[in-house]
């Protein structure tokens, strides 16, 4: 391979003098561009104490990747001094641009990292042209530099979550500071020992400072909110009791369709959008079809019409008109008797102390599901992450509360 050799430039030696270097020559190949750097200072910095050593004969040639130059790759090669300190230190100096044991630049490893948050590791590797192994501990290094540790925040108002992470059953417990918008801890399952970490790994100090608890209604996180943080008042997210009354509608829109005649059969098909979706959100041709619909069957009717009313006293803003709207709809579930909203009662009687804690607060879990959408996001981007750790580096890195710079 030929290669040419340039001596100095003022634009090299302003892009590649570092401390204690400076540029001293340039080789340029066929792909690829060799950065020579030559030694200024005669001592070398302890990385354990920062004392500086005077320089011994003790060094190797060091060659590290760089940020490319146009469609070259780009390759810095100096020597680097082995350090025998007095505080004990035995091992190589500490350099300003380059991590110890690392083959690649500060700043291309910055650059890199910007990358993994936008790409698949398979598409920062062909855009770098590093190997993929490389690729994924430079972003396991600056994504934990950068998130925020738990003795750095103090939540007032906290969301309880779960994520799948694998077919299975497999979840992670998510748990998100509502006023920072921000995800704050993940776990492994979720059980009730799996909240509990999260308080324990918050502190003392800070648990009392927990006034709100926004959960759906998953009795084990519901135990370990009782046990560790009794002080916060536990909401139910509306939208959980929403899915809860819907899946009740539909199991009565099944039970009606087996039940039904070939031609009441013709007239139900392909209507589960229209029946589970709020009146006010279809058009008027939508509406005149499941009118159409409700008219042939009225136990339909009536579980549509609790649906309805259901998610409407949801809406209300007022907490006592709350609290005497959903005793009215209670009334009406017992007058009609169908037997999946009689039983969707007896939940919301059981979990109504959360539900009256929301007209209370008004809060929900909402901006779980946008965090969801990009877990899964990150999810099918890497087909999947059979590193957990890794995975969970990554909703932090998209989701979490981190800091402004490395």
């Amino acid at each position: 391979m030929n290669a040419k050799r340039y001596k100095y430039s003022k634009i090299f030696r302003a892009l590649y003098t570092f401390l204690g270097f400076v540029y001293h020559e340039i080789v340029d190949s066929e792909d690829v561009i060799s950065i020579h750097l030559r030694r200024t200072r005669k001592t070398a910095t302890c990385p354990r104490c920062g004392r500086r050593n005077e320089l011994t004969d003790d060094f190797y040639p060091r060659t590290i990747r760089d940020l490319d130059l146009s469609s070259k790759r780009c390759y810095i090669s100096f020597h680097e001094n082995k350090v025998d300190c007095l505080c004990g230190f035995r091992g190589y100096e500490k350099l300003d641009f380059v991590r110890s044991y690392s083959r690649c630049t500060i700043r291309f490893e910055e650059y890199v990292y910007v990358l993994c948050q936008k790409m698949s590791l398979s598409d920062v590797c062909d855009v770098t042209k590093v190997d993929w192994k490389t690729a994924k501990d430079i972003d396991i290094h600056y994504t934990k530099m950068r998130i925020a540790s738990l003795k750095d925040i103090t939540p007032h108002r906290i969301g309880i979550d779960e994520i799948a992470y694998e077919k299975g059953h497999n979840y992670l417990t998510v748990v998100r500071d509502l006023d920072l918008n921000k995800v704050i801890w993940v776990g492994l399952e979720r059980k009730m020992e799996t909240l509990n970490r999260f308080f324990d790994e918050l502190g003392p100090e800070k648990v009392p400072q927990i006034e709100v608890a926004v959960v759906d209604m998953w009795d084990p996180y519901i135990a370990s909110l009782h046990s560790r943080c009794p002080g916060a008042d536990i909401v139910f997210d509306k939208f959980h009791v929403i899915k809860t009354i819907n899946e009740a509608l539909d199991e009565v829109r099944r039970k009606e369709f087996a039940k039904a005649d070939e031609q009441q059969r013709l007239t139900m098909k392909r209507k589960r959008f229209l029946i589970l979706r709020r009146q006010k959100n279809l058009n008027d041709e939508q509406r005149e079809t499941l009118m159409e619909l409700m008219e042939q069957n009225d136990t339909l009717y009536k579980s549509y019409l609790l649906k309805e009313q259901l998610s409407d006293i949801l809406e209300e803003k007022d907490a006592s008109s709350g609290f005497d709207r959903m005793k009215g709809w209670l009334a009406n579930v017992t007058d009609a008797k169908i037997g999946p909203f009689t039983r969707c009662a007896e939940t919301v009687k059981r979990y109504f102390y959360g539900i009256a804690n929301y007209f209370r607060h008004g809060v929900t879990n909402a901006g779980s599901e946008g965090f969801n959408n990009k877990i899964n996001i990150i999810k099918r981007r890497a087909y999947g992450y059979s590193d957990l750790d890794y995975f969970i580096l990554k909703i932090f890195q998209a989701c979490g509360v981190m800091k402004s710079s490395p």
